[in-house]
């Protein structure tokens, strides 16, 4: 059977050295830790019929969590805590959970995580392409404008830095991605060849990227 994974991220730490503790404590309940500057994400991998009990165990170590960050005048922000399951969609349609009460706090579950790369649950990822496209497609509008002003390499340069570095950032997570949401990205870097090289907008590219 296909599983889930819950996870519970937490941004309120100012940085690592002060939360050293926090994977010593998810350890005693078996929970997962990654920890990357001030974020730090709790998760749990589990079939669906057992998500009532590993919800119960997420939610003791996180209040096992809060009580020492609270001894240690530190504070779990729970306004800034994101929650959500990940797996299929028939899966994720049996997983009665809505909310996860941690450290006195209510979270809602969230259908959609951004963290630099658009989470969504069932790790389609076509969240993150249409929101990357639409950035991408913006900053090319913006620099058709100025394109006659500018010469081929400050164009080329500005192209690097608002086009293709968006969508270099993290693109491993797009390996295995549906190829629909890969022609997004490829038409957005054709449509960033057309610019630096003036084609208008539907003579093909191909050759000249080739050459």
């Amino acid at each position: 059977m296909a599983s889930h994974r819950a996870v519970y991220l937490d941004r309120s730490c100012s940085c690592y050295y002060y939360t050293a503790d926090v994977p010593v404590i998810a350890g005693r309940h078996g929970v997962g830790v990654h920890s990357y500057a001030d974020d730090t994400q709790l998760f749990l991998h589990t079939r669906v019929e057992n998500s009532a009990a590993t919800f119960t165990r997420l939610k003791i170590c996180i209040d096992d969590v809060g009580k020492w960050m609270s001894a240690n005048r530190l504070k779990l922000n729970t306004g800034k805590t994101q929650f959500t399951c990940l797996g299929t969609r028939q899966q994720l349609a049996k997983v009665d959970v809505s909310t996860l009460s941690a450290n006195g706090s209510t979270v809602d579950l969230c259908n959609v995580i951004c963290l630099g790369v658009t989470i969504d649950q069932e790790l389609s990822f076509a969240d993150h392409v249409r929101r990357l496209s639409g950035q991408c497609f913006y900053w090319l509008r913006q620099i058709r404008v100025i394109r006659r002003t500018l010469t081929t390499d400050t164009i080329k340069a500005l192209v690097n830095a608002r086009v293709v570095n968006r969508i270099d950032y993290c693109n491993v997570v797009l390996a295995g991605v549906h190829a629909i949401h890969l022609r997004q990205l490829q038409g957005v870097l054709n449509a960033a060849a057309r610019l630096i090289f003036c084609r208008r907008k539907y003579d093909s590219i191909s050759s000249t990227m080739r050459a």
